[in-house]
């Protein structure tokens, strides 16, 4: 239950208190279908009936039980009273931010600074995702992979919906049965509706419906980290995504091992994509050690990295003085 259910579930308990007959109690359980919660109760409606001091504490103890077992009928026993109209002329600013303010997601699963990437999939794919995840993870990129990201005390539908508001792009797997999955198919429209960026992985199939008009990356026989390396230079490639992922890029380098971390930022140079002022920031943002920078001193002098502004104008100087 999200903290504004919590909130709405309160707001119907003082409604139950204050207003409520026994046939309404009995109205709630059969919408709810947890009329066994109010039938079985020892006290609720014997108190309700004599008016005994203890009603109150009754009354909350049922609506806990009964929505602390499933939230998803909240919204219809709010209509069914009419709470909202009562809430709103007893409290109208607490009304406005328990029912009129936007949902808070949370979504505190993603990298922190990390490029934000939902990842579509069919369930059996499992293994692959999980090592797509981590090659993503080298390079900057968090991925949401549901069955790994999703801790078990959480609800499951609301952890993938937060996934989905909070995704700065959506990598969708496409292979044969992706069309087929309702899940999926609702995935790839959520990012379609929030006009977020789609890569679509062409598994032995093609992106289709509204969403055939992204070309996608093949990615039939090849290996996991060659498949995030061609993420990654897509999103390169897109101004929206550029400039925060070679911030989080020389986040994600910092923390690599010293092979790791030289074999991929000479791999990145090799791709042309980024100017050397770019590659200056991520070797100066990498956290270099001097065995690191040793191995990438031609690097390190093509792009002018770890000198000052006072240094490249003297150099500056030095070039144009004439023999």
């Amino acid at each position: 239950m999200t903290p504004t259910d919590r909130k709405k579930v309160a707001v119907i308990a003082k409604y139950a208190v204050e207003s409520f007959s026994e046939s309404d109690w009995y109205s709630l359980g059969q919408i709810t279908g947890n009329l066994k919660a109010v039938t079985d109760h020892p006290r609720l409606l014997r108190a309700l009936s004599f008016g005994d001091d203890d009603y109150e504490s009754c009354a909350i103890q049922v609506i806990d039980e009964v929505f602390n077992s499933d939230s998803s009928s909240i919204a219809e026993i709010i209509e069914y009273f009419d709470i909202d109209l009562w809430y709103s002329n007893k409290a109208p600013e607490k009304h406005k931010r328990i029912f009129l303010s936007p949902p808070t997601t949370v979504a505190d699963f993603w990298g922190d600074g990390f490029v934000k990437a939902f990842i579509s999939h069919l369930s059996s794919n499992r293994a692959r995702m999980s090592a797509l995840k981590s090659n993503l993870s080298n390079w900057g990129i968090s991925a949401f992979v549901a069955h790994e990201d999703i801790e078990a005390s959480r609800e499951w539908r609301e952890e993938v919906e937060a996934g989905l508001e909070t995704m700065e792009v959506l990598i969708a797997v496409v292979e044969p049965g992706f069309k087929e999955s309702d899940w999926c198919a609702q995935e790839v429209g959520y990012a379609l509706g929030r006009r977020v960026d789609i890569i679509p992985l062409r598994a032995g199939m093609d992106p289709f419906g509204f969403f055939g008009k992204y070309q996608g990356l093949q990615i039939k026989g090849k290996q996991p980290k060659a498949v995030a390396d061609e993420i990654v230079q897509t999103l390169l490639k897109k101004p929206a995504h550029r400039e925060k992922l070679l911030q989080s890029m020389s986040k994600a380098l910092a923390g690599l091992s010293s092979d790791k971390k030289i074999d991929q930022i000479r791999l990145f140079e090799s791709w042309s994509i980024a100017t050397d002022a770019q590659i200056k920031e991520i070797l100066e943002r990498s956290s270099l050690s001097e065995f690191e920078k040793k191995n990438l001193r031609s690097t390190i002098d093509k792009v002018g990295a770890f000198t000052s502004s006072s240094q490249r104008a003297i150099a500056d100087d030095l070039d144009s003085i004439p023999f």
